[in-house]
């Protein structure tokens, strides 16, 4: 299981526009801070070497990148399962 907090560390790195100071709301929409198309593979790529996981074909989908919340829903099920 990942912790929302380890997510935010992971997002700050990829995503240098977010504010160190500031909890990241669940409900950012990323590609406001620079998330694009590219970012997203990159991340995700990431997240699986980190976290051990392969995104399935069905998470790989804007919607899953869309927010910080959405992103961790995925990864806490593939996480914990």
């Amino acid at each position: 299981m990942i912790t929302y907090e380890s997510l935010e560390q992971i997002l700050r790195a990829q995503l240098p526009a977010l504010e160190h100071e500031d909890p990241v709301p669940k409900d950012l929409q990323l590609a406001t801070v620079g998330l694009d198309s590219v970012g997203s593979v990159v991340l995700m790529d990431t997240l699986e070497d980190i976290l051990g996981v392969t995104f399935p074909d069905e998470d790989i989908a804007p919607a899953t990148f869309d927010t910080p919340g959405s992103l961790w829903a995925v990864l806490d099920r593939l996480t914990s399962g």
